[in-house]
């Protein structure tokens, strides 16, 4: 909570520096698909597909950089199906239902190309999980937030219409290991951060379509 509190607390701070500057502010409405893999749960691949919309409110700077707060309906998960000709029987389904908040700074490179980066909190509304075809859901404990970090390579396809393919991973696991687990030793301290549980590992493609605020207060005044 913490997090996400900070969150809203800096997004509040620019916008009062917006009100100063009588800057621009944007509402984004995005839809696009996630491209979805856990690390940590021994399979690889981003095997799991799952929605992803919401919308953004988009504070710029300058002309070139802005901020930008986003509240998303994000799925993720994982998917291992089983392979009985390579004598792999196993199967594993899990669909993680979240309301992202990222925080993301977005600078534009030139007129058409543009950058994001930032941090992120989620929660876990609802989860389905299925192993080796038995429903395991509310077995295993799921964390009810995550925290994580967000980069993004995106283009303007026209006037209004953006296109972005976005990088989001985990830095506090969405399932933590076991005790016996959490014993085990690592010698690389990076190692020894980000092997304490399961993480989300997604790539997204979202579109956006641009809505300025200014110019639709201004025609209705």
């Amino acid at each position: 909570m913490r997090s996400l509190y900070l969150i809203l607390l800096l997004f509040s701070f620019f916008i009062k520096a917006q009100d100063n500057s009588r800057g621009v502010f944007t509402l984004k409405p995005s839809l696009g698909l996630n491209g979805c893999q856990i690390h940590g749960d021994t399979y690889s691949g981003y095997n799991k597909l799952g929605v992803f919309g919401g919308i953004a409110v988009n504070a710029r700077l300058k002309n070139r950089a802005s901020f930008e707060l986003g509240f998303y309906f994000s799925q993720k998960g994982a998917r291992h199906n089983s392979n009985p000709g390579k004598g792999d029987f196993s199967f594993y389904h899990v669909t993680l239902n979240y309301i992202d908040l990222p925080l993301s700074f977005r600078f534009n490179v030139n007129p058409r190309y543009f950058i994001t980066l930032g941090p992120s909190i989620a929660y876990l509304v609802s989860y389905k999980e299925n192993i080796n075809y038995t429903d395991y859901t509310g077995q295993y404990h799921f964390n009810s937030f995550e925290t994580g970090v967000n980069v993004g390579l995106g283009r303007k396809i026209k006037e209004k219409f953006f296109v972005e393919v976005r990088c989001s991973n985990s830095i506090t696991p969405i399932r933590d290991y076991g005790t016996i687990a959490n014993l085990v030793f690592y010698p690389n301290p990076v190692a020894r951060f980000f092997n304490k549980g399961l993480y989300n590992n997604i790539l997204t493609l979202m579109f956006s379509y641009n809505i300025d605020l200014k110019k639709k207060v201004e025609s209705a005044d």
